[in-house]
């Protein structure tokens, strides 16, 4: 009898038209461009009826770039993207420069195109509002003033994989070059934190006069977190002049310089102090902005226990000082406790973080502390492997221990997790993380519950479990989802390189027991510690 998979194969068509929008949207992540499938495959969040947005299949680069246009299913006409040059950095960090840089051709042109069709779809497939503009001298207080700035806009998930791929990748090339400005100008204080917004002008003239998009230039612009970086990436495929619209941005010196906002066009500034508008536009005009956040030391942060150079802590004090950071906004109202009757609150933790640059290593471990029940059984081994010689993990004193590496002396986390559990102390249960993590409170009494509620087969015979998973995505700084609904590892897709994806599917309802798993995770793995000694 012949099979489905046959009966396709004979018609020509192949085994990308049987999987799922979702599966497709995975496969099409992880190779970072969008395959050659059915238009209905690739509609990101549009409903499965909803018809094509129109001429999508006619958008091409500008005739004047230079660029030819290759059919999109070949991989070559994606640009790989690399890090920003020294150049470009420079511009970037020095005060006294213009502060922007301007990236034409940023992706290619059947890439942009993708992304194009994508953001159509989404102007189309999603509620659009009017944009709002900051009143006096911060933006603690916005309305709609339609002659200041007369765009629509819509705030995009920070779950980029509720987004259609070409979108994902855009987002990761543009992540990309953040990380390397980072790395290469620790001054800017660009952390992993950033939120994203599509844009509509949609022309009769509409405008967005001269702003900065910090407007906190007081000492609290440091403490809190704020933009330090713009990326406006442009969607405009067929522009001319005559249309307007352009990004203006004003120089030191009293100059302009005007931007046309032309597809695959990605112009990336000082989110600080680089003063732009958007010239009146006639036509519909469309933009995809991301910005990158700093700050966040004093109220999204909450203070940290005393330093290795005090005298050493006693657990009591160490417990004090955590409990009372509790009330912070590191913890927010919306983080409801996980509660256990009679839970273990004794037991030592320990937990094991590497870290390659990541600026959210040092948020994830005062949220670890600030939420346990009991921090002071709480014990972490951090592989750090930043550039500079960052010491605000020290303050932490004998409860994180540090193995320092230089970045370019990584090989991948398997060495940075290696090197987290030889700071293992003979702690009774370990946690694996990533460094970028958050947590609810009383997260340490409830694992552990959860692990005993495993320990022991159908037969009664005792077994060595761990609790695994792809813990939900927060909203940063720290806002944590209200759905405590656990989620299953399942299988996804093999990648380009034959690697078999995983994805973490969310369960209906909650079961009463940890259910079985085929898989495992790194980034989330909670046991007892002897799977340190044992596993090898």
């Amino acid at each position: 009898m012949a099979t489905p998979g046959r009966k396709k194969a004979a018609t020509g068509a192949s085994l990308l038209d049987a999987l799922s929008p979702q599966l497709m949207s995975l496969v099409e992540a992880s190779l970072g461009h969008s395959l050659a499938a059915p238009s209905s495959v690739r509609n990101g969040l549009s409903s499965a009826n909803a018809s094509p947005p129109p001429q999508r299949s006619t958008v091409q680069p500008p005739a004047n770039r230079g660029e030819s246009v290759i059919p999109q299913s070949r991989s070559s006409d994606y640009i790989r993207v690399g890090v920003l040059n020294p150049s470009e950095i420079f511009l970037l960090r020095q005060a006294d420069s213009p502060g922007f840089v301007v990236r034409e051709h940023f992706l290619g042109p059947a890439a942009a195109t993708a992304v194009h069709d994508a953001c159509l779809g989404l102007t189309e497939s999603t509620p659009m509002r009017p944009a709002q503009v900051g009143v006096g001298k911060s933006t603690a207080v916005t309305c709609h003033v339609a002659d200041a700035r007369g765009d629509q806009l819509v705030w995009l998930p920070h779950d980029k994989t509720a987004l259609p791929p070409p979108l994902q990748h855009l987002l990761a090339q543009i992540e990309r070059l953040m990380h390397g400005l980072a790395k290469a100008a620790p001054e800017l204080g660009v952390r992993n934190v950033k939120s994203t917004q599509l844009a509509v002008f949609p022309g009769h003239n509409t405008r967005f006069v001269p702003h900065v998009d910090t407007y906190d230039h007081n000492n609290n612009a440091k403490q809190h977190l704020s933009r330090r970086i713009t990326c406006l990436y442009y969607l405009n495929p067929s522009w001319e002049s005559s249309h307007g619209g352009a990004l203006r941005m004003h120089l030191q010196d009293g100059t302009t310089w005007d931007i046309p906002p032309v597809l695959d066009t990605l112009v990336v500034f000082r989110s600080t102090d680089v003063l732009h508008e958007v010239l009146p536009t006639t036509v519909h005009r469309l933009a995809l902005t991301t910005w990158y956040y700093g700050g966040g030391s004093a109220t999204t942060i909450p203070s940290t226990p005393p330093s290795a150079t005090s005298p050493t802590p006693t657990t009591p004090s160490f417990a004090t000082n955590i409990a009372t950071r509790t009330t912070s906004s590191c913890v927010t109202g919306s983080n409801q406790p996980l509660e256990v009757a009679g839970g273990d609150a004794t037991s030592t933790i320990f937990v094991s973080i590497p870290s390659y640059c990541d600026s959210e290593c040092q948020p994830t471990v005062a949220h670890l502390f600030a939420t346990a029940a009991a921090p002071s059984r709480v014990f972490v081994g951090l592989c750090l492997q930043h550039e500079q010689d960052d010491q605000s993990m020290d303050m932490y004193g004998e409860h994180v221990r540090i193995k320092r590496m230089r970045p370019a002396d990584a090989t991948g986390p398997c060495l940075a997790r290696w090197e987290t559990q030889q700071l293992w102390k003979g702690e009774a249960f370990y946690l694996q993380i990533d460094s970028h993590m958050r947590f609810r409170r009383g997260w340490d009494v409830y694992l552990i519950d959860q692990l005993r509620r495993c320990s022991n087969s159908p037969q009664g015979r005792p077994r060595k479990a761990i609790l695994t998973t792809y813990p939900l995505g927060y909203t940063l700084p720290n806002e944590i989802p209200n759905d405590t609904r656990p989620t299953l590892l399942c299988a996804s897709a093999f990648d380009s390189h034959g690697m078999l994806r995983q994805c973490g599917k969310v369960l209906k309802t909650s079961p009463s027991s940890p259910v079985p798993s085929a898989f495992w995770a790194a980034g989330f793995a909670f046991s007892r510690a002897c799977v340190i000694q044992e596993v090898l």
